[in-house]
């Protein structure tokens, strides 16, 4: 094993070590700062809570070229969590991989180093006099990068990490990049926040922070959930309807060190209407998010992990909502109200669709119309409403009650359905779903989406880009980032 002969010049240490899955951990302090090297496995050696993970892309943001990006893994930041991982072998700028302005956290950059960039590494003096080399890094949790195999060079190229993040400039168009740190599970200031968390669930306290509901990154896409099915501590429950109060019920008698302990050992499961599971069981906290509000800090709890907001992403959250609700469409909807009502005397959603397209024969009704494919072989809703110049339009009716989540699943079914159109067979598939309704509308579409319009009714406030709750906010602009990718209009549309 090619790792074993560099631990032996390091350490003198013969491991021995034949096998695959054979793991080594090397730990060194270095000025000030403790460095670990893993060997193989050797990462798993490592105590979760004393790695800093934001140390590879510190490294990231100073030393790559944004125009030599090669692979990005992201997690977009809203309440419905998803990882994408790019990869374009001849390399390409940054803004290929749908990071317009960075608005998503970044867990993992590889690419080549800046050009005019001297790095002072043992590998680089042997190899950098070749004709056209860059170095090459991947930047995420860790760094991995050639290091010196001699105790000299490992310590003079480990300065020189050091340095790096210590003096060199971040790079004005990864900066961004910052904007959103993911906090290591078992640090003090993630068990302060567990603690607020568990509080502010047990008490309401909107000066303090917010909890509520959230899907998790596995009902990312597909129907939206018509039935929540759980149990939480020794409470089980069966609802149409997953409020933070189903949350509550199962820790109402656990001390707070216990209730997040509950929460992630319990397990919530959403089912669509004719009773099959849309995404399994999955732990109750990945169904919870929280913000903690300080003035010092500000933190949000998604599927399970905590991350630290910078002051430039909440600005640029607020610039991206405002924009989106100032920009609205050139028509209106019905009020809300006018849509008749069911036996219990409320306008549901699916009631409302309907009624739009009886009133106003530019919209055509396709709620729970689901075109099924490869990728998404439970089907999605391409809209709920077909509006005004063929533009998708996503309905929706919020209150305090229904919390972040509504919303959040609104932008996601938004943002999965403009990213399965562009795909020119299932945007076909959509054409003739139309064209089963009106064939001379079909024949007005086109060949990609035009707009995408979300269409909202909150019953309880005005809907203002301030009223729109924390989670959903988040939401949005990720949504925004994925739709300016595609030049996809987006706009949002007040239901009176």
């Amino acid at each position: 094993m090619e790792w074993v002969a560099a631990v032996r010049s390091l350490t003198g240490v013969a491991l021995g070590f034949t096998t695959a899955t054979a793991s080594a951990a090397l730990f060194l302090r270095v000025d000030d700062v403790n460095y670990a090297l893993a060997f193989g496995h050797g990462w798993r050696y490592l105590h979760e809570g004393r790695i800093d993970r934001q140390f590879g892309l510190d490294v990231a943001v100073r030393l790559l070229d944004p125009d030599d990006i090669r692979q990005v893994t992201r997690w977009a930041l809203s309440a419905k969590s998803r990882v994408d991982r790019n990869m374009v072998p001849g390399g390409q700028g940054l803004w290929a991989f749908g990071l317009r302005e960075h608005a998503e956290l970044v867990r993992r950059l590889t690419g080549k180093v800046s050009s005019h960039i001297t790095v002072d590494l043992a590998y680089v003096h042997k190899r950098g006099q070749r004709r056209n080399f860059k170095l090459g890094l991947e930047c995420g949790d860790g760094l991995h990068v050639p290091l010196g195999i001699e105790g000299d060079s490992l310590v003079s190229d480990l300065r020189f990490l050091t340095q790096v993040v210590d003096h060199l400039p971040v790079h004005d168009r990864l900066e961004p990049l910052q904007w959103v740190r993911r906090l290591a599970r078992g640090t003090e200031m993630a068990e302060l926040l567990d603690s607020t968390a568990a509080d502010l669930l047990a008490n309401e306290d909107p000066d303090h922070g917010e909890i509520g509901v959230a899907y998790p990154a596995r009902y990312y896409d597909g129907p939206g959930v018509r039935r929540f099915r759980g149990q939480i501590g020794q409470v089980t429950f069966d609802t149409d309807d997953l409020t933070v109060d189903d949350l509550r019920a199962g820790v109402r008698h656990c001390t707070a060190e216990e209730c997040l302990r509950v929460l992630r050992t319990g397990y919530i499961e959403g089912f669509d209407d004719s009773g099959v599971s849309l995404g399994g069981e999955v732990s109750a906290l990945h169904w919870m998010a929280a913000e903690i509000i300080n003035p010092d800090y500000r933190f949000i709890l998604i599927d399970g992990d905590w991350y630290e907001f910078g002051e430039k992403y909440l600005d640029h959250v607020d610039r991206v909502v405002s924009d989106a609700f100032k920009d609205g469409p050139d028509w209106e909807l019905p009020a809300w109200t006018t849509a008749p009502p069911n036996e219990a005397g409320v306008v549901v959603e699916g009631a409302y669709n309907r009624h739009v397209a009886e009133v106003d024969t530019r919209f055509m009704c396709l709620d729970r119309k689901l075109i099924r494919t490869r990728i998404h072989p439970r089907g999605f809703e391409a809209c709920d409403l077909l509006g005004p110049g063929n533009v998708l339009v996503h309905v929706k009716k919020v209150s305090t009650d229904t919390g972040s989540s509504a919303l959040s699943h609104l932008f996601a079914q938004g943002l999965v359905a403009i990213e399965s159109l562009t795909d020119r067979a299932t945007w076909d598939e959509f054409v003739t779903l139309v064209g089963s309704h009106d064939e001379k509308r079909a024949a007005t579409l086109g060949s990609r989406p035009s707009g995408l319009v979300y269409a909202i009714h909150r019953s309880d406030k005005a809907l203002e880009p301030n009223t729109l709750f924390t989670f959903a906010r988040s939401a949005l602009v990720s949504a925004s980032v994925a739709l300016s990718t595609c030049n996809v209009p987006l706009r949002i549309a007040v239901i009176p």
